[in-house]
């Protein structure tokens, strides 16, 4: 199936859904999602042979919005508005007893690039030759990337979210549930202590009703502006009562070290090796997950995480509080030292 430029033109912008659900049923997407136009129907379109596939959390397709940039020759801007594409970040993807792969949500690139955008679809992959795309209203279904989909017999449950900054409500979790026969979403009203704006966190299920929510990060809002914070406590959410329960009191500390201007980029981006501490005892062990340095201090282990806007210290554990302010001070200085500029440290609370 190939598209000609008419269709595209009609059809490359994301858009949503009037109904819950509405039927999207537009070539060009479709073209979009199976990636290869001379594709025969027998192969019928299962992830793997549509070419799809999960890496570092991003849903991959074989045509994103530079390949049909190239081939339609659009220019690389901002004010034709993006291109709808399945290649995505943040997107789940659910395999289903009868060979069904929901899809849902998902952001592609960041907000630097053309083509950014943040869906609130559900792409229904089915077993033999089928692709159906749902799209619903955003007050229904607020766009979504770095949530959880979790399958509980006849719906899939999607918890936390990052969106758009517009539209996070920091203090709040976002619970939806998806019907699986209809593909209908409601939002479900929760009660209880919730782990608030959460989003690149894990969700196990119980088939007892329980979902339970650990790591990721929590927006809050501090001084009129919205910070990200690691999650350290695990939460459950009991699906017959719809009530939120903390189930550890971990209180960890973090530190935060960013520039007084700009970003730790370039030849500037400070290697970790260089802000361990060189007059606080410690012994450096192997890293967990994403983080870029994990040593122990006291008995207690330490965790560093550079990133663009800022490095993060988290102290996981007990340690004393003037221990703790001299380490992450030490920390902030080597960063200065290291970079060459002037940096703050501030403790987030």
């Amino acid at each position: 199936m190939g598209i000609n430029r008419e269709v595209f033109d009609e059809q490359r912008h994301p858009r949503f859904g009037n109904d819950n659900p509405e039927r999207m049923t537009l070539a060009f997407w479709e073209w979009m999602i199976r990636g290869d136009e001379n594709r025969s129907s027998e192969e019928g379109v299962g992830l793997e042979a549509l070419g799809l596939r999960m890496r570092d959390g991003k849903l991959k397709s074989s045509y994103g919005p530079y390949r049909v940039r190239d081939l339609f020759k659009i220019p690389l801007n901002r004010e034709d508005g993006p291109i709808w594409t399945f290649d995505r970040m943040g997107a789940t993807r659910s395999q289903l007893s009868d060979g069904r792969v929901i899809c849902i949500g998902g952001e592609h690139e960041d907000y630097y690039d053309p083509d950014f955008n943040i869906y609130n679809d559900v792409i229904v992959v089915g077993p033999v030759d089928q692709i159906e795309v749902y799209g619903y209203p955003k007050e229904i279904f607020p766009p979504t990337d770095f949530h959880t989909a979790t399958v509980a017999s006849d719906q899939i449950i999607v918890i936390g979210g990052l969106g758009y900054p517009r539209d996070r409500h920091p203090g709040q979790t976002p619970v939806y549930s998806l019907d699986l026969c209809r593909y209908s979403i409601s939002q479900i009203a929760t009660l209880g202590e919730n782990p608030g704006w959460i989003s690149k966190h894990q969700a196990s299920y119980d088939p007892k009703g329980v979902i339970t929510i650990v790591g990721g990060e929590v927006i809050r809002k501090e001084r009129g502006r919205q910070r990200f914070h690691r999650n350290f406590e695990d939460y459950a959410l009991d699906m017959t009562s719809w009530v939120w329960q903390r189930l550890t009191n971990r209180n960890w500390r973090q530190f935060s070290v960013s520039q007084e201007n700009g970003l730790f980029v370039l030849e500037r981006h400070p290697k970790p090796d260089a802000l361990l501490p060189r007059n606080i005892e410690h012994t450096v062990v192997q890293c967990k997950g994403k983080e870029d340095a994990r040593f122990i201090v006291a008995e207690v282990p330490v965790s560093l995480t550079v990133g663009v806007t800022s490095i993060d210290i988290v102290i996981e554990g007990a340690m004393p509080e003037p221990l703790a302010a001299r380490l992450a001070a030490e920390i902030r200085a080597n960063t200065e030292a290291t970079i060459q500029r002037a940096c703050i440290l501030e403790q987030v609370q």
